[in-house]
């Protein structure tokens, strides 16, 4: 059975009206063709809709049935257009992110998803922080829209949009004597015990930064190294040793943990989103778009 979209209507009409001829009218076709219409729809239903009267028609008992069916056919029909084209809008669905922890306690991400909210209530937002291997994983997997990472490597196949530049700081247990100096130099680091990372974590970060302490000689800590600065941190907290963190983390600085600058470290880390080219939802559109008049708003300033 084919029953099309047009005989739906034209049979509510009929049902309604209880005549040919004001349903036509109603409907703006002529009555013959729309006789034909009812004809040609009982004929594929195998069973009769009206009961006909010298003037006029009503409905059977299967016509009844029938009628309250495609109401609600009608209706599902409406909603689901409007759903349809509040998630064409971006004002509906959902917009699924994977980041790196520490994006979120503060700066463009946690602001942008704040006006993302205020401007499409409708829209779910479904956040995943893991490292960025998984990350890029599972955007090519299309498990996720976009991925929120610092520093990606090997992702010529997505398309990436810079975000912002994020400087490294020098984490310190309290009551280090680092923290007396009036300024911190790769030199002063010298003999002090650091708490490295995976290289696997962050591939280009652990270079750069093992570049640039290439001539500080650092006690040997015999600590497993972490897979994210949470585990380093927690270590710096213990008196364990010195951590190099992403600036970030000040907004979330644990006990017993201090942060500075070091004065000629020239290692930063670039955050971007990335996302599978020619496929940006129209929620992601969206956000992107806010993400971006942030983004000038933050160079702007001077």
């Amino acid at each position: 059975m084919c029953m099309e979209m047009r005989q739906i209507r034209y049979f509510v009409a009929i049902a309604e009206e209880e005549h040919f001829g004001r349903a036509a009218e109603r409907l703006r076709i002529a009555q013959p063709a729309l006789s034909r219409q009812m004809r040609l729809l009982e004929a594929e239903l195998g069973f009769k809709l009206f009961e006909r009267l010298p003037r006029g028609v009503r409905l059977n008992s299967a016509g009844s049935v029938m009628l309250s069916e495609m109401r609600d056919l009608q209706s599902q029909l409406a909603r689901s257009i409007a759903t349809a084209r509040a998630t064409a809008e971006g004002s509906s669905g959902i917009l699924r992110l994977s980041l790196i922890e520490s994006v979120a306690w503060h700066g463009i991400i946690p602001d942008g998803l704040k006006i993302f909210r205020h401007r499409f209530p409708g829209v779910r937002t479904a956040l995943s922080t893991m490292p960025t291997v998984d990350q890029l994983e599972r955007l090519r997997l299309r498990q996720t829209d976009a991925a929120i990472v610092y520093n990606p490597l090997n992702v010529d196949d997505l398309v990436s949009i810079p975000l912002t530049t994020t400087s490294i700081v020098l984490a310190m247990p309290v009551g280090c004597p680092l923290l007396d100096l009036p300024e911190i130099r790769i030199r002063d680091l010298k003999g002090y015990s650091l708490i490295a990372f995976q290289r696997a974590a962050s591939p280009k970060l652990y270079d750069d930064l093992s570049a640039a302490l290439v001539d500080v000689d650092f006690e040997r800590n015999h600590i497993s190294e972490p897979t994210n600065e949470t585990e380093m941190l927690a270590l710096v907290s213990t008196g364990a040793g010195l951590a190099l963190s992403n600036k970030t983390q000040i907004w979330r600085r644990p006990d017993g943990v201090r942060f500075a600058p070091i004065a000629d470290l020239d290692v930063t880390q670039s955050l971007q989103l990335l996302h599978r080219p020619g496929d940006c939802s129209p929620a992601l559109s969206a956000f992107l778009d806010i993400l971006e008049v942030l983004v000038a708003e933050r160079n702007a300033r001077p």
